[in-house]
């Protein structure tokens, strides 16, 4: 997502492959492009067919950063809805945002 972000369910999905079958969520990352201003970022990661969010703690980007990695509060992947199957839909959600929006979302997934 190129332009300003937006809060929302279902900003982007895709399915996961044969290659990813019964593997487990087992790290999370964003950046933006351009940071917003005041007030955090906040994503969650959903499986749409199995009906979960894969996050307990969602992940956030600090007010003024571009990455998550640097956030006061971690995400946390929940072990219990971790698990994926070939076929799944994983859809991205944007519970919050910062005031002044950021800009340029990337999600970084990855499984193992």
């Amino acid at each position: 997502v190129d332009a300003n972000l937006s809060t929302g369910d279902n900003k982007e999905q895709f399915p996961i492959g044969e290659v990813l079958h019964n593997t487990h969520l087992s790290y999370v990352a964003a950046t933006v492009a351009t940071s917003g201003t005041t007030n955090v970022t906040s994503i969650q990661i959903h499986n749409i067919t199995e009906a979960v969010d894969m996050l307990s703690t969602n992940l956030t980007i600090d007010s003024a950063e571009t990455k998550s990695s640097t956030a006061a509060t971690p995400a946390v992947i929940n072990s219990a809805n971790s698990l994926v199957s070939k076929n799944d839909i994983i859809r991205i959600d944007i519970d919050a945002i910062s005031t002044t929006a950021p800009k340029g979302l990337r999600i970084i997934l990855g499984f193992s």
